[in-house]
């Protein structure tokens, strides 16, 4: 076998076939053509010289070799993109074992501020947040690719190479700055509709604020909202310097309140409106002793008063 007739391009479609147990499927999940798709397995074929799937009556099955193949491209692309000391001095190689994580900016902060404050607790891990996709299909594509190891977010649609944990759920609140000029001891439904609200502009397809009766309460429909944001962290931080109100979740309550110069208020009209978030891995890292250590550290950042059970969804 010459490594050189090799690229990395053709392990990655291998990967997606053995994920879609197809080459229809695989095509469809990378957006190219079948064809393609075939072009790269017969190129490993070649290169190999032995064969990379075998049929049979329930579709196409990887041989040993195929499977041994996608294992080491896996653990390289795991290499490549954790970024490991590999240095002649390192006992373990997962030493500054990288978690690169995509998350909503508050969410950033949050995570970032809680490490801190437990500092052992992800001991030999840093994790390397990166901006969080503009979509849905984005968030999926950069979980199956492996550029993402954690995604946290709302609830991405099922897809076979990727699990789901369900963290925190909460209804909303109200965030004001403690300096508020009108604004003191509680929020009144007068406070609400004379006052002028900040929006968080979230992508179409997120799921995190979208679900209740958020389309129905009229308070909501009609609140006179002067700022859209898509940046989560400038929503919050833009009230905490002006008279403006903004939404927040429950959960987020103890952490803005001991962070930030602010007040959080019970909304003064009823709606079922709610925030759930979760974390995304690739089904992969199901075993992966950091991806646990961090999902353990999310279940402990969750308010002292909400139990959270990590909610695995293996669709």
């Amino acid at each position: 076998m010459n490594s050189k007739d090799f690229d990395l391009n053709s392990l990655l479609i291998l990967n997606a076939v053995i994920e879609c147990q197809s080459v229809t499927a695989a095509a469809k999940k990378m957006a190219i053509s079948p064809s393609s798709v075939t072009y790269a397995i017969n190129k490993i074929r070649k290169v190999t010289l032995n064969p990379i799937f075998t049929r049979s009556k329930n579709g196409i099955t990887p041989t040993t070799l195929a499977l041994e193949l996608n294992q080491r491209y896996i653990k390289a692309i795991s290499l490549i993109t954790d970024g490991l000391d590999l240095s002649v001095s390192s006992e373990n190689p997962d030493v500054c074992r990288n978690i690169t994580v995509s998350t909503y900016n508050f969410f950033e902060l949050w995570f970032s501020q809680f490490v801190y404050q437990e500092n052992k607790l992800l001991d030999g891990m840093c994790l390397n947040f990166v901006n969080h996709p503009v979509s849905n299909e984005k968030r999926i594509v950069k979980i199956r690719n492996h550029e993402v190891d954690l995604d946290i977010g709302g609830l991405l649609p099922n897809d076979p190479s990727i699990i789901s944990h369900k963290l925190y759920s909460s209804k909303f609140k109200a965030l004001v700055s403690i300096n508020h000029p009108t604004i003191k001891d509680t929020l009144t439904l007068d406070d609400w509709n004379m006052s002028k609200h900040v929006k968080w502009a979230q992508i179409s397809d997120e799921t995190l604020v979208q679900e209740g009766d958020a389309n129905q309460v009229e308070a909501l429909l009609r609140r006179s909202v002067e700022i859209k944001s898509e940046n989560s962290l400038n929503s919050l931080m833009i009230c905490t310097m002006s008279d403006y109100i903004t939404l927040v979740p429950e959960y987020l309550e103890t952490f803005l309140l001991e962070s930030l110069p602010v007040k959080i208020f019970d909304l003064p009209f009823e709606t079922t409106m709610t925030s759930t978030i979760y974390a995304h891995h690739h089904r992969s890292e199901k075993r992966n002793e950091f991806i646990s250590l961090c999902l353990e550290a999310l279940a402990f950042m969750a308010p002292k008063s909400e139990e959270v059970e990590l909610d695995i969804s293996e669709s």
